[in-house]
This record gives C-alpha cells, structure tokens and sequence, in this order.
C-alpha cells in the first residue's frame, strides 16, 4: 500500500468521512497540530469514536515552536512517504516544501485549500497572510485540493493543478446518523409546538459575516404562514439578533448544538438558509442536503456548488432582499409541513460522497505513479 503523510490542524467533524476513505484507501500516517478549533470547540471524544485511525499529535502550543518544527522534520525524514498532504498554506506546508530541497526527497505534496472562488476570483481572501502565503506556496504543490470546482478551474487556469472536493459527508453513513437522531427529532417538535409548522433552519456561529439579520428581516418580511426560523449557534451578535427578532414569535434560538443534539434539526427543517457574504465553504449545506432539507446559500459561499437551482433550493444574493424574499417564499412554499412521526428522508444532494472522493482517489493515484 502507498505511503501518505498527512499534516492537518484537526479533524472537525465534517472531514471524518474524507479522512477515514483516505486511511481504508492508503498507508496513511495522519498527524494533527491541534486537539481541537480555538474558536469552536467541539465535543472531541465524539470524533475520536468515529475515526478508523489513532491520529497523532505534534502541538506547537505544547511543545514550543522550534521543537515543533523539528518533529515535522523528523516525521518527514522517518517516514518517507510518497506523498505528503498538508492543509492550507501555514509555516507546516513551507516546511515540508523546505524539507523536500535540502533532503532531496521526490515525494508529492498535495494541498488541501478551502478557498471559495468569490475568495481567489474576487481578492476577497479573509487576511492578507493567506493570499500572499497562497501565492508563494501554490508553485510547489502537487496538487491542490479545492471545495468548489469554480475554484479547482481557477487554479487550474492559473497553476495547471487543482482538483475538486467539496466538504461533504459519507450520505450512507449520513442516513443512518439521521435515522438514529429521530427521537430526538420528534421531542424537538413536541417542545417547540412544530407539527404542522414549516421550519426554516440556520446553523452557524452568530458573527456579522453570516449575515444573519438580513435573513431575519426576511423571514418577517416574507410573512409565510404556519413557518418558523430556528436559529442554532452562539457569538457575538446574539443579544443584537434577539433584540431584532423580539416582536416575532416564530423565531427561535437554540444556542450551539453539535453532535446528535444538532443533526436532529435536520430531519425536521424545510429549508436551511446560509446568506453568508463570506464563507470558504459552510459544510452545514450538506449536512441539510443530505438529509433531505432544501438550503438557500449564498453566491459568496462555496458550498453553493451543491445547489441545483429550483431541485434543491436556490443560490442567493446576500445583499438582494427582493431576490432573498422571493427564493425563500417559492422553496418554503415547495416543501411539506412537518408531521408525526417523522421519517428520514431522500438526500438531495446531487452526487454521492462515493462519486465525488473517485475523483480525488483518481488524482492521487496518478501521482503516485509519476
């Protein structure tokens, strides 16, 4: 079996599948620079469960940074892999381009870059750092990993590499996760008197850049009967977002769920909305795909590659209210009622996880015989 060596900062609990399929698929050693986000912390005993792999661990917070650095080399020069993957364009992925020079080695270097096409086509990267560290890395990798196929042919038009994989989840595993969570789907609306309701759902941290008091105004705007908006996640502007939303009476807010507690939410939701005016990709389009939720998500967000406009929601302009309204009122109006008991439904997503890692498995297998 092929030799992969795999640097990333952790593994959050939409990438599980994609690392679990890359560790059946190779001899994949997978070390993580962190043991969990330092701004979202998920519940990490629930993701260790469902690896099919012991990660290891190299944290520069725990170790300093020179003898960080030194074990990044040492597990580059040990393990001789033929290919190394390293996630976005950090001081890892330098090191490893740095280590292949001085040390001679030919293996591959193959990058993992969430970058939306509004991000690369537009300029509009998050900081500066990352745009010129983009621009100074991409001419000695491999390959590059991309979650929109607007941006894999942006890179391959600028670089003559890049590859499309978006953030999504294994469905089969997707239904069986959302079969397992219909109890408590079904407590969901008994406590929020839902049965007969059509829910419009939201999933993210509460920051300006989700934009989510526009998606408010719209929700009263468009005045849909028997609908509510359910709103889950916390930050900064939650106390401006329920002050906003105190005069109406079918918005609710959750706080942060993760896990059981908020993949539950989907099997209930019409509709998920994502009006973000910056997102690198927003993978809780697929998880409400894949569960056969409909989703409103924003041009500006990668994950509006997995919408097919008017099959399973819509592509919205996150700064067009009459456009916003209009989509939301057709795709609520689409869809049925929530009733007892609840049953999973068809995914909607327009290719299965299988389909999609073919094409990455494709392209590294490629390399490896190069």
């Amino acid at each position: 079996m092929k030799k992969i060596t795999i640097f990333h900062q952790i593994i959050a609990p939409y990438r599980i599948d994609f690392f679990n399929e890359l560790s059946h698929n190779y001899d994949c050693s997978i070390h993580l620079f962190g043991r969990n986000l330092k701004n979202q912390k998920f519940e990490y005993k629930n993701i260790l469960a469902q690896l099919h792999f012991q990660p290891d661990y190299i944290v520069k917070e725990e170790l300093g940074l020179i003898k960080w650095m030194k074990s990044i080399w040492k597990t580059l020069s040990d393990e001789k892999p033929q290919i190394v993957i390293v996630g976005e364009y950090g001081l890892s992925t330098f090191l490893t381009v740095i280590h292949r020079f001085f040390t001679k080695s030919n293996y591959k270097i193959v990058n993992i870059c969430d970058d939306s096409y509004n991000m690369v086509s537009e300029d509009n990267y998050f900081t500066l750092r990352h745009k010129y560290a983009q621009k100074l890395a991409v001419p000695y990798m491999d390959e590059i990993v991309n979650v929109e196929p607007r941006t894999a042919e942006w890179y391959q038009d600028k670089y003559k590499k890049g590859v499309f994989f978006p953030i999504i989840c294994d469905d089969k595993i997707a239904a069986g996760r959302q079969n397992k969570v219909l109890p408590i789907s079904e407590e969901y609306v008994k406590k929020y008197s839902l049965e007969g309701k059509k829910v419009l759902l939201f999933v993210g941290r509460l920051v300006a850049l989700k934009n989510l008091a526009f998606a408010i105004e719209g929700f009263v705007k468009a005045s849909i009967p028997g609908s509510v908006f359910v709103i889950v996640g916390d930050g900064e502007e939650m106390e401006n977002l329920k002050k906003m939303s105190e005069n109406c009476q079918n918005i609710i807010f959750t706080g942060r769920l993760e896990g059981d507690n908020l993949y539950a939410w989907y099997n209930i939701a019409s509709v998920l909305t994502l009006p973000s005016y910056q997102e690198a990709f927003g993978a809780v389009t697929n998880e409400a795909l894949v569960a056969g939720c409909n989703a409103l998500v924003s041009k500006d967000a990668g994950s509006n590659c997995l919408i097919d406009n008017g099959e399973n929601g819509y592509i919205i302009d996150p700064n067009d209210m009459c456009d916003y309204i209009s989509k939301l009122v057709m795709t609520m109006n689409g869809t049925l009622p929530v009733n007892l008991p609840l049953t999973v439904r068809k995914s909607l997503m327009p290719k299965s996880f299988a389909d999609y890692f073919s094409v990455v498995k494709n392209r590294m297998d490629c390399l490896l015989k190069s």
